[in-house]
């Protein structure tokens, strides 16, 4: 088959390929050097401005000038899944419906189909011209049953990216102003206690494969300078636990209508009675899809290629008593990263590293984004006390490598960049 794949996403291309599929890629500049590296496995390739430009992506495809007509249409990016849904129905593919793909990426219009399909979710309101007044903060948030402490977010965002929390009319005035990716604000009711992540696959409808995993240090405390944590909890040692999450998830993926595809739904509380936050229909980021080897003994991203190209989905052998997690490393923002691989796979407990930021870059700061920092590591035990104790010695580890051999720190622009901030808005 011929297939168009938006966004660089290794894990698919190399399920693409050993199909033996043609693969179109289209990616962004920054991944040229990736896309170059993977050129064997690639029938073409082409550079485009944006991921979420259909009319960029559709001109890359111009250019290229093809002979064979496309036949799927994927996205290996979140930013991608609304523009490969669009693409691919203009073009007759196989994709995912632009309809659903809205849903699953707009956390607004998400929100609003679980409460009419009567799924449990934070209340919410979009604020359409951003925060223009402390009086006209209050008016929204009063209209829609919202009053401070509340989070703020981009409708459109990933990754916690300009999340935060306010305490005040005031401060969401504040924080609203901050950027221009808030112009537009999401406000929800902020809701305590545990957080979680249900990962799985869709077919015909019906929820075939779930993890179910507890954050141990959840991505909104990110802006604590606190690297997110996750533990998987093995299915067999979890029925009941799994039951609950199962038929939660499917009646948050049956009421935004996705019937085909991997998912990566947030949710709070206990099961039983989970909220729903938000649903990307996209495997989870970070190392999720590399526990889920371990869990399920699939490969999320290439199981998001196998559903649409129709090959069988590739299972392994898992070990059903181990637990396995995974954890950020933490960042110094400013300095060069002195951390290497080696240095974290010795660590007893550790299964797997990788680094995005290497050694002698400069890192980013952890305030802006949960998924900062200079990469993650997994890691895996009989327990999740096991597992909870194997992340502490690699934070320490990185921790105590950034105080031991720092490089000299770089000037405060370079700081900002690496946030995400142009300077003014810090």
């Amino acid at each position: 088959m011929h297939v168009v794949l938006i966004a660089l996403q290794a894990d698919m291309i190399r399920s693409l390929a050993a199909g033996g599929h043609s693969i179109t890629l289209l990616y962004e500049p920054r991944h040229k050097r990736q896309a170059l590296e993977l050129s064997p496995l690639i029938t073409r390739r082409c550079a485009v401005d944006s991921y979420e430009r259909v009319e960029s992506l559709w001109s890359g495809l111009e250019c290229l000038d093809l002979t064979e007509p496309v036949e799927v249409v994927l996205a290996g990016h979140e930013r991608a899944v609304v523009s490969a849904a669009v693409l691919g129905s203009q073009l007759g593919a196989t994709a995912v419906d632009p309809l659903v793909a809205m849903g699953c990426r707009d956390k607004a219009t998400q929100k609003s189909r679980w409460s009419q399909a009567g799924v449990p979710t934070a209340r919410w309101c979009v604020m359409t011209n951003g925060a223009e007044s402390v009086q006209q903060v209050r008016e929204s948030l009063s209209a829609a049953g919202l009053e401070p402490p509340v989070v703020i977010k981009p409708p459109l965002g990933g990754g916690s990216l300009f999340v935060s929390v306010a305490h005040s009319y005031a401060e969401i005035c504040d924080s609203a102003g901050a950027t221009d990716e808030l112009s537009r604000p999401l406000v929800e009711q902020k809701i305590d206690g545990p957080e979680w992540h249900l990962d799985g696959l869709v077919q015909k409808g019906r929820i075939t494969d779930l993890m179910v995993s507890k954050y141990l240090t959840a991505p909104i405390r990110t802006g604590t300078g606190a690297p997110v944590r996750s533990v998987a909890l093995p299915p067999a040692l979890h029925e009941e636990t799994y039951a609950a999450a199962m038929d939660f998830s499917q009646r948050a993926v049956d009421a935004l209508e996705l019937a085909r595809g991997v998912f990566h739904l947030e949710a709070f509380g206990q099961p039983g009675r989970f909220i729903a936050g938000e649903l990307a229909c996209r495997p989870g980021g970070t190392l999720i899809s590399r526990v889920g080897e371990s869990i399920l003994g699939l490969d999320l991203w290439a199981a998001s290629a196998q559903l649409f190209t129709g090959d069988p989905i590739v299972r392994k052998e898992v070990d059903p008593g181990l637990v396995h997690g995974w954890v950020h490393l933490p960042s110094v923002a400013g300095s060069r990263n002195s951390v290497t691989e080696a240095d974290i796979l010795g660590i007893d407990g550790v299964t797997s590293v990788s680094l995005k930021v290497p050694v002698g870059a400069v890192m980013g700061g952890m305030l802006t984004s949960s998924s900062n920092g200079i990469g993650a590591a997994t890691v895996s035990g009989s327990s999740e006390e096991e597992c909870r104790l194997a992340m502490d010695r690699v934070v320490d580890r990185v921790q105590e490598i950034h105080e031991k051999r720092p490089y000299d720190s770089v000037d405060a622009e370079a700081v900002s960049v690496c946030d995400g901030l142009r300077p003014q808005q810090r």
